[in-house]
């Protein structure tokens, strides 16, 4: 199966996308690497983001963020085109509390697709990606861009980070 979006498109919309907009740029995660169906981010310590200030544990919430939206952007990097990837359902299993003062690594791939939905795992983790965090399992619908207001927003952020590009969304299967 010919796989036909470039990789080198999407990596650069994905890091603006993730690291300086909205919920990315308020956490502060990085992306440290995207390939087709998987994506890795790192979440460095912040204390403003501690659930319990006498254990110093991490917040859960910004734990299931992470691990939605590195799901998320996995999902994305399988569509034929960029498209969004709402997210339809999330499962997660808090394995053990986060420790104080270390950065949280996050791993999520695709597994299965159907003509509607994308399957992804996901899994955070410390000093040793065998004791997790937390786990997930979490499904995401595949929307066609033609079908919402995603094309001229996205075009309009795409244009901006690629503006030798006059279309970045229909140029992407192009050679």
């Amino acid at each position: 199966m010919a796989f036909d979006m470039k990789m080198a498109l999407v990596r650069p919309a994905l890091k603006y996308a993730l690291e300086r907009n909205g919920h990315g740029a308020a956490l502060g995660f990085t992306l440290d690497r995207v390939e087709r169906g998987e994506t890795h981010l790192t979440f460095p310590y912040r204390e403003d983001l501690v659930g319990n200030p006498i254990t110093g544990v991490v917040h859960g919430g910004t734990i299931v963020t992470l691990l939605d939206t590195a799901c998320g952007c996995s999902a994305m990097t399988v569509q034929k085109k960029p498209s969004v990837t709402p997210t339809m359902d999330l499962r997660l299993d808090y394995m053990r509390p986060a420790q104080p003062h270390k950065p949280i690594y996050v791993e999520a791939k695709v597994y299965r697709q159907s003509s509607n939905v994308i399957f992804c795992r996901g899994v955070a983790w410390q000093d040793d990606k065998e004791n997790p965090i937390a786990h997930c399992v979490a499904n995401f619908m595949k929307v066609d861009s033609q079908s919402i207001q995603f094309r001229s927003i996205a075009l309009k952020k795409l244009r901006r980070l690629m503006p030798w590009r006059q279309d970045p969304i229909n140029d992407v299967g192009a050679k």
